[in-house]
């Protein structure tokens, strides 16, 4: 049996991971989790500053414990600026993993998305970027890529980080054909049970996420590649723009 505090340490660390605490909230005064029958005063002290050091909040005197502010979503276009100067995608406080590649069956999304038959072969890139600080998700990331230029380019298909920069840098790159248009949308839904694995999440979590998506093509007129980016829970879309 874990001692109170970490009980209560999770309970709220949970709030704050589906939304119900979002950034700039300031968490109930201590006095007040003791009269709610939470523990007592050395019990929820020991929580709040078991969540100050795993980066979820910040103490200060006057302003009491208020939830920090958190790593915010970032567009492929972002991005692909970003690589294009600093060599790496990864915004200020952002890192990457479990990265992994594979050839699957098109859902019929991403055969709209392509321009592609249903079932067609495609290539099937994803990975997680997290709050270097906490480590907890900022958004899953997933590219899929027509199977021809995956062919032509071995490195797409290994599930790993892509040296030099993004998918996109290395398929234009290769073909030497720029991107002339990006098709983007954004749009807010509840976490369903497929969310779970990917944002390390309870299944049974009821949380609004932003969910970005991204059809690039080249100047001949082919998508090569759309992208899908789902914002873990109560995270935000700011834009970042990045100079040379």
């Amino acid at each position: 049996m874990p001692p109170k505090w970490k009980v209560l340490a999770d309970e709220i660390a949970a709030k704050i991971t589906s939304g119900a605490y979002a950034p700039g909230d300031r968490l109930p005064k201590i006095e007040d989790l003791v009269s709610a029958g939470k523990g007592s005063k050395s019990t929820v002290h020991a929580a709040y500053k078991a969540l100050e050091a795993d980066g979820l909040v910040i103490a200060s005197r006057g302003h009491g414990t208020v939830v920090r502010e958190r790593t915010t979503l970032a567009t492929a276009a972002e991005r692909e600026q970003r690589s294009k100067i600093t060599g790496s995608s990864w915004r200020a406080g952002e890192r990457s993993d479990s990265h992994m590649a594979g050839f699957i069956a098109a859902p019929e999304d991403v055969a709209e998305a392509l321009e592609i038959e249903p079932g067609g072969l495609v290539l099937r890139r994803s990975r997680t970027y997290r709050d270097e600080h906490d480590g907890s998700v900022v958004s899953h990331s997933t590219s899929w890529i027509p199977a021809g230029l995956a062919d032509e380019l071995p490195e797409l298909a290994m599930g790993r980080r892509l040296s030099g920069g993004t998918s996109i840098d290395l398929i234009t790159r290769h073909t030497g054909r720029p991107v002339a248009r990006r098709h983007s949308s954004m749009w807010a839904r509840t976490t369903t049970a497929a969310d779970a694995g990917l944002l390390e999440i309870p299944e049974d979590t009821q949380a609004a996420v932003i969910v970005l998506t991204v059809r690039i093509v080249d100047t001949s007129g082919m998508t090569i590649e759309y992208g899908v980016d789902v914002g873990g829970p109560g995270r935000r879309w700011t834009k970042e723009e990045v100079s040379a």
